[in-house]
Parts: C-alpha cells; sequence; structure tokens
C-alpha cells in the first residue's frame, strides 16, 4: 500500500471517529474502516410491538386465596379478549409510572391497528407470562420510525390503551397520565354477554429499546425493524358467573333445580340479579394502596393479601356519600339486569371445570374502605329461588343476597346468603382482611350454590375468584 494510500486511510479513520456519535444513529453497520456498508435511514427503520391479552386455562374451585393471581387464571371467551387497536404512551423516566419526577412527560403518542398474532411474524420475541398456546397475541406488524418521534438508540417506558380513545398528548405529565379517568369500559350495558370492545390497559410498566434492530431483507429491501418485547394488557372490567354446579336445568320449572336428599323437595334459581354495578368513572391505570389509610400507593402495582386496590371513590364511600349504581339492591330485584334462567342468550352458558356456568354481568371496578357499609356500596347477586315441598306442590319464592368476596375472611368453606329481612344496613367489610369485598378489574367472580337446607329459607354459596385472572368466591349457604 503506497504511502498516499495509507495517509487517505489515516484521513478517513480520524473523520469516522469524530463523525461517530452522529452516524451512530443513521447507520450501525460499519466495516473495520467504519465505512457504512448500508444505508439504515429513517426511512428504512421500523418498529414491531406485540401485545398479550394474558390468560391461563387453568380452572381451579376454591376460596379466594388474595393476591395478584386469585385462586389462577382462565382464559376469556373470544369477543372478551379481541383487540382493535392500541394506543402507545411513550416518555423516559428510570422509575416509570411511579416516578415523583414533576418533569417526566409524554415524548411521542402513537395509535396503531392491531392483527392477530400468526406463526408468520417470527422472529417477533416476546415474553410469555405462561405459555405460547394459553396467550391471545396482536401485533401491530412492520410500522415506520419516521412516522413517529422516537429516536433510534434510545430506551423508554410506554403505557398502552386498548380499544379506547384516549386524550393523552406529548407533554403531558406522566403524574397527570397516571391519574386519568375514564368512563366507557366497553361498548354495551354490561347485562348479561352484552359487552364488547373491552377496555385493557398494561398490566405493568414496560421498557422498550430502539437498540440492534433485526436486518429484514425478505421485502427485498433492508429493513431495520425494532422488536419490542411482548407487553401484557389486562381489561378494566370484571366478571361475574354463576356456576350451576350440583343442579340440574329444567324447562318445566323453569331454572336450575337442587335436589334436597332423597325427598321429593327441591329449590329452583329462576332469576340472578346483579346489583350495586358501580357506575362512576375507572382509573385508567390501576392502583394499590399498602394500607388504609395509605402510606403508599403503587401505580400498576400487583396485589397482594395485605394491600387495597382503589377507585376514584373508595375513599369517599364513608356512608354520607351516595354514588351512582346500576341495579341498586332493593327488595324486589326485578329490572333490566335480571338474568332469567329459561330465557338465557346464545353464548352466555359454557362449561369450565366439568360444570355449566352463566354469564351474570360485566361491572367495573368497585373496592371498599372497611367501613364502608356493604348494602349502600358492595357489588353482589340477588338469587330468586323456588321452594317446592313436593313437585306437585304451589312454589315458595324467596330471594337471597350475597356481597362478593374478593378475598374472604375464611380460607375454606362457604357463605350464608340472606333475605332481605336480614340485611343489615351497617354491616362493613372486615378490618382484618383488606379487600375482603370489593370488585377489581379483570377478575372473574363466579358464583356456586353449594347447598340448601332441606326446608325453604337457607342456601350456601360458593364463590371462587378466578384472574382473568380468575377469582374463587367461597361457597354461599341459602
Amino acid at each position: 500500500m503506497s504511502f498516499l494510500s495509507q495517509s487517505v486511510k489515516f484521513i478517513r479513520k480520524a473523520v469516522a471517529f469524530m463523525l461517530l456519535p452522529m452516524l451512530a444513529s443513521s447507520c450501525q453497520l460499519m466495516t473495520e474502516d467504519y465505512d457504512c456498508v448500508t444505508d439504515e435511514g429513517s426511512s428504512s427503520q421500523y418498529i414491531n410491538i406485540t401485545i398479550s391479552v394474558s390468560v391461563d386455562d387453568n380452572i381451579v374451585t376454591r376460596s379466594p386465596q388474595g393476591g395478584e393471581n386469585g385462586d389462577g387464571k382462565e382464559k376469556g371467551k373470544d369477543r372478551e379478549n379481541e383487540v382493535n387497536g392500541i394506543t402507545l404512551i411513550f416518555y423516559q423516566d428510570p422509575s416509570g409510572i411511579n416516578t415523583a419526577s414533576d418533569d417526566a412527560a409524554v415524548l411521542c403518542v402513537k395509535y396503531y391497528s392491531v392483527r392477530p398474532f400468526t406463526s408468520s411474524d417470527y422472529p417477533n420475541t416476546h415474553t410469555y407470562q405462561t405459555s405460547e398456546a394459553n396467550e391471545v397475541l396482536y401485533t401491530t406488524g412492520d410500522q415506520k420510525l419516521g412516522e413517529t418521534l422516537l429516536q433510534a438508540g434510545q430506551s423508554y417506558k410506554v403505557l398502552v390503551v386498548a380499544n379506547a380513545s384516549v386524550s393523552i398528548n406529548v407533554g403531558d405529565k406522566i403524574k397527570t397520565v397516571r391519574d386519568k379517568l375514564i368512563n366507557s369500559i366497553y361498548t354495551g350495558d354490561g347485562a348479561g354477554i352484552n359487552a364488547s370492545n373491552f377496555v385493557m390497559v398494561s398490566e405493568s410498566d414496560a421498557s422498550v429499546s430502539l437498540e440492534n434492530p433485526t436486518l429484514d431483507t425478505t421485502t427485498g429491501d433492508n429493513r431495520y425493524i425494532y422488536y419490542f418485547n411482548c407487553i401484557h394488557i389486562e381489561r378494566l372490567a370484571a366478571r361475574i358467573d354463576y356456576c350451576t354446579s350440583g343442579a340440574t336445568y329444567s324447562d318445566t320449572y323453569g331454572g336450575y333445580v337442587y335436589n334436597i336428599g332423597s325427598t321429593d323437595a327441591f329449590h329452583v334459581v329462576t332469576k340472578v340479579t346483579p346489583f350495586n354495578l358501580y357506575n362512576e368513572d375507572e382509573y385508567l391505570f390501576k392502583r394499590v394502596q399498602d394500607a388504609w389509610p395509605a402510606t403508599a400507593t403503587t401505580y400498576l402495582g400487583d396485589e397482594s393479601v395485605s394491600n387495597y386496590v382503589t377507585d376514584p371513590n373508595t375513599a369517599n364511600k364513608d356512608n354520607s356519600n351516595t354514588f351512582n349504581y346500576l341495579s341498586p339492591i332493593a327488595a324486589s330485584m326485578n329490572n333490566g339486569y335480571t338474568q332469567s334462567m329459561s330465557s338465557l342468550s346464545t353464548g352466555q352458558t359454557f362449561t369450565a371445570n366439568g360444570y355449566n356456568n352463566v354469564i351474570i354481568a360485566y361491572p367495573r371496578e368497585n373496592t371498599l374502605m372497611p367501613t364502608s357499609h356493604l348494602k349502600k356500596y358492595a357489588t353482589g347477586l340477588a338469587f330468586e329461588v323456588n321452594y317446592y315441598a313436593n313437585s306437585s306442590a304451589t312454589p315458595v319464592t324467596n330471594v337471597y343476597y350475597h356481597y362478593l368476596r374478593h378475598q374472604g375472611e375464611k380460607a375454606t368453606g362457604s357463605y350464608e346468603a340472606k333475605k332481605w329481612a336480614d340485611l343489615s344496613d351497617t354491616e362493613t367489610s372486615s378490618t382484618t382482611v383488606p379487600m375482603n369485598y370489593g370488585v377489581v378489574r379483570n377478575n372473574i367472580y363466579r358464583v356456586s350454590i353449594e347447598s340448601f337446607s332441606t326446608q325453604e329459607g337457607r342456601i350456601k354459596i360458593k364463590i371462587e375468584e378466578e384472574k382473568w385472572r380468575h377469582v374463587d368466591n367461597p361457597a354461599i349457604y341459602i
């Protein structure tokens, strides 16, 4: 090599070293001589996002165990898992959504339509919470980086809102974003299966990196794709099921028949009505607090057996304030939310764990203080039951009420449902069991009747909490 050639090469290297910071964002593949071997400009850079509606096929039946996963997880129905589009909210702060900084602000907001993830979308990488077969995945496909305000080489925190239009803009403080409220959490009134387009949001803080893109030449040109790890989302709604374990449906009697031993007497559940369905705004992003009253609040925090999930009015449920509740508790529960067992909608019943189940309603988050009166605020179920002393007798009709447990005070066993006259106006939640009563997002509250007495007037009801996450509520006695 000539002296001149060596000098030119030395100069090229010196210039390359000086320009390296600028070159890094537009040219990441270099030879030993720092020559760009391909153009990785913004026009050839893409981002690819996968989201997961986290589920599991593990169905269990036992009393509420508390904590983030309740008594196990259960896969949602197709209608409950559908995602049509997502809004991504990017920002930078090492503490994430729980930042204490007033300077942490939204850097980019972008909406994308999504489609179901297929095997052709590999090598997109993501982290499964359970297994691939038990998660419902959606992807944005490849989206041009240049159409965002994101910069290659940077890492970001990201929040996801699915199936909803949210008013969040670049420059909004993260402290403001995390306190956002939302009024509509699905399409429909939530009675029976009249609910779709479920609003879902990030289950936890997520981070993404625009470093080390994957080179893709399958389209005939060089595409540099930043694959983000899978972001897990959860529904803002909960679900209430009536499990008909131990019963047989009868057209003749218009409901689910429970025989009493070997006698000719039996009970028939003819109607199930959810009551005190909270109808105020819900927090967009879940929050938990460590005690009551709180010494610390964590956004997107996991539940434990010792902390509390709060809704925007939990602290105001002091028995003096009245809020908007659909189907409020009453002596007569005949209203638009009553589910008559003789006229169930197609798709309202399904089999789980070998038992027939009926979807009753999709309530929104409704949590209580330890001193909140249950009759005024707690969500529950009313069962209308016909008692036949014998098959030809004229039935006696009773209505039994049960408040939904979120983390029951019993490790095992059942609870007694009560008639209207036996409901206390001042009964409150347990002061020693956080979240003893209440409804929390993305949980299934499955209620079954464990047993009836040998005469009309008493039943035992079992409640399960499944984390759709599935929540088994312990048995109820009628």
